[in-house]
């Protein structure tokens, strides 16, 4: 099968006058058609970037190295024209920032109309419209046929996060790249948003890349999960595998950081990783992670840069001692 998605070795190093500062480095990662890839890690890791590095939305400041390609197209280096042309049909992105992702002084239905017409001009205005019905009703908007013609500030978080699915969905594209889709969302609206990307990708057999630092909303909907870490990746593992079989220090002490209803003593503070990610410029030599280990080996992991190492079929982790089971807390 081949893959909708392929990024190999993907480093990003912006260029500023005091010096380069490598902001990703050698991320590598594969979405097969109708999968769902949830990317995970602290605010920082670099997940957004590699989004954008993806998508070709980078500023003109950041040098890229390594290869993008999708449905079997390089896009490092393609044409502009060629993005976007690939961008909003082929290539979907949701936003996080529902609310200034939106303008303000277009109707929602508009602005999806717009998504579909930059991309096919053959479609008469009533068409559009009720196309844009159509995508409103699909992503769970009440009254979609009266609802067309409202403004963003006439809708809720929740319906406005649902309207950005509605138009990354118009074109049906291969791949939709979700950014922290549930942010600033209640429990009940994130699991509608989650409900509604479920149900678009059962209707179009779309491949679907979730960004979020949201452990609880990757289990309910990822097939495989990328553990990211101060710009490289740290692990990654089929879902299951990943919660039930952890290896990489960084990704156990996130889950040992999540509260849990199985808990036998819960009079004690959850578990909280030592010390803080560091800033791109101020990362130390070896292991990024190892100042913050609590197995971190004195001579090794903070000299040697680990390597990924393959712990079982399917499950990679870049760490000098892979191999260590068990919870840290």
């Amino acid at each position: 099968m081949n893959p909708v998605l392929e990024v190999e070795n993907l480093s990003v190093t912006f260029q500023y006058r005091e010096g380069d500062v490598a902001a990703l480095r050698n991320v590598s990662l594969r979405i097969d058609p109708g999968e769902s890839l949830g990317v995970v890690g602290e605010s920082g890791s670099g997940k957004s970037l590699t989004s954008a590095a993806i998508m070709g939305l980078l500023p003109n400041n950041a040098s890229v190295t390594g290869s993008v390609r999708f449905l079997g197209q390089e896009l490092l280096g393609a044409p502009e024209s060629t993005l976007r042309d690939l961008r909003g049909r082929r290539l979907a992105i949701i936003s996080q920032d529902a609310l200034t992702a939106l303008n303000p002084v277009h109707t929602v239905g508009a602005q999806i109309a717009e998504a579909i017409r930059v991309h096919d001009s053959s479609h008469s205005r009533a068409e559009l419209r009720a196309r844009a019905i159509e995508l409103l009703d699909l992503v769970g908007i009440p009254q979609p046929s009266t609802r067309v013609d409202n403004y963003p500030h006439e809708f809720s978080g929740g319906m406005r996060q649902r309207a950005l699915i509605a138009m990354s969905v118009a074109n049906e594209p291969d791949l939709i790249i979700a950014d922290e889709p549930t942010t600033a969302l209640d429990v009940t609206v994130q699991a509608q948003v989650l409900d509604v990307l479920a149900r678009i990708q059962a209707r179009t057999s779309s491949s679907l890349m979730l960004i979020t630092h949201d452990l609880g909303v990757v289990a309910g909907v990822a097939d495989r999960v990328l553990v990211m870490y101060s710009g490289s990746v740290v692990e990654e593992a089929g879902v299951d595998d990943l919660f039930y079989k952890t290896t990489h220090p960084y990704t156990r002490g996130l889950l040992a950081s999540l509260p849990r209803l199985d808990a036998r003593d819960r009079s004690q503070p959850l578990y909280r990783i030592p010390g803080f990610q560091p800033a791109p410029v101020e990362r130390p030599p070896g292991c990024p992670f190892h100042p913050r280990c609590d197995v971190a080996v004195a001579g090794l992991c903070d000299v040697e840069r680990p390597l990924p190492i393959v712990v079982r079929t399917g499950h990679v982790a870049s760490c000098h001692r892979a191999e260590i089971d068990g919870p840290i807390a």
